[in-house]
């Protein structure tokens, strides 16, 4: 006898019993349940900032700042529009951020040579170096360098005056901004030939090693050439460097 195979089938539940639907059910309610908490928050902060007189958008950032950044790679004032400050702020975390990627890979690379360093007094400090600050939390250091370091400096008022005209205060580090004139690039030219002559003696000294086998105090010469050459081109061409 040939059993009837839709007589096996389960019945299909109803509608409202289909856990299929019935999850998509709750998660439109869910979805629509948070629109409107959303759109409710939003409308009532916008409602109040109104009342408060307390403009949205983006129109603000014409409006004049009204205040002076210390340092600033492009044209800043107190007149600049708040857009101007958004710039300036962006371009000094960009250069914070380059100048912070390049010391942090000088001193990780001369730190990490120095750790494999066969002298025991070098490794030993490297290691130590690095076990301090790698243990150490990163906030830990912050505070550290902020509040024992920096603020036993003195206030703007009362800076330390330094060399060359440089102060060093609560805020930092002021150097003087050097000032270039036209016959500075003779220095620049001096050094280019001091460099140079510079190779040009340590061939001749490996040269005179390999036939004669005497020795040349290279470095010596060469660094009297690199530093004396373009110091004296500086004086002669009558100091064309200032700070101000």
């Amino acid at each position: 006898m040939v059993e009837n195979k839709s007589a096996l089938k389960p019945a299909k539940p109803v509608f409202w019993n289909n856990p299929k639907y019935r999850a998509l059910f709750f998660q439109v309610l869910l979805v629509l349940g948070l629109a409107y908490f959303f759109v409710t928050i939003i409308g009532n902060t916008l409602e109040n900032m109104e009342a408060r007189g307390i403009s949205t958008g983006f129109a603000f950032l014409d409006e004049r700042a009204g205040f002076a950044i210390l340092q600033s790679l492009t044209d800043y004032s107190e007149d600049s529009n708040y857009g101007q400050t958004f710039v300036v702020g962006l371009l000094n975390t960009l250069l914070v951020a380059v100048l912070g990627i390049f010391f942090a890979t000088v001193v990780g690379f001369v730190i990490g040579i120095a750790r494999l360093s066969p002298n025991w007094l070098v490794a030993k400090l490297a290691t130590c170096y690095i076990e301090i600050f790698r243990n150490i939390p990163l906030l830990l250091q912050i505070f550290f360098w902020y509040f024992a370091v920096l603020r036993t400096l003195p206030s703007p008022r009362q800076s330390i005056a330094m060399s060359f005209g440089a102060e060093l205060n609560v805020r930092g580090l002021y150097l003087p901004e050097p000032v270039i004139e036209s016959p500075f690039w003779l220095t620049l030219l001096a050094l280019a030939v001091a460099v140079v002559i510079n190779c040009f003696i340590r061939r001749w000294a490996k040269q005179r090693q390999a036939s004669s086998g005497s020795g040349f105090s290279v470095n010596w010469v060469g660094f009297g050439v690199i530093a004396g050459l373009p110091l004296l081109v500086f004086l002669i061409s009558g100091m064309p460097l200032s700070f101000e």
